[in-house]
């Protein structure tokens, strides 16, 4: 969906703000946070807020343009809405996606139509961190 389509099926002003977001996190695939899309619209629109950029992503997250990846160290902003896994750094943060199967098992009792949203999250240290050597203990 572009843009002008997502502003009319929402009932969205077509602000500059709401746009430079849009193209920001549109294309971005490394699952960026609130200040990683701040930064990268402030070159575009440099007296945009932090907190106008927030409240469009979560604006974005809410109609299902991109997913919120919530309990990490911030919340992170997932381009790609769709069915599939994220692979978590516990050291870096870094997020990268991976495919899921199919027909992931859905517990009894629960009807498959009405779920909202299914996330699979691994937690591994990834070859960056593993070079650098175990993680160091608060206090060392």
């Amino acid at each position: 969906m572009d843009f002008n389509e997502a502003c009319e099926r929402y009932g969205w002003k077509r602000t500059q703000q709401r746009l430079v977001v849009f193209e920001a996190i549109r294309a971005d695939r490394t699952h960026p946070g609130v200040d990683d899309v701040w930064e990268k619209t402030r070159r575009t629109v440099p007296k945009i807020t932090r907190e106008s950029v927030y409240r469009i992503l979560n604006e974005f997250a809410d109609a299902g343009l991109i997913s919120r990846l919530d309990n990490l160290s911030s919340a992170r902003y997932d381009s790609f809405p769709g069915p599939h896994g994220h692979v978590v750094c516990p050291r870096c943060g870094k997020v990268v996606d991976f495919d899921t199967p199919d027909g992931i098992p859905v517990p009894d009792g629960i009807d498959a139509r009405n779920i909202q949203h299914l996330e699979v999250r691994l937690t591994v240290v990834c070859d960056e961190c593993k070079s650098t050597g175990p993680a160091k203990q608060k206090g060392e």
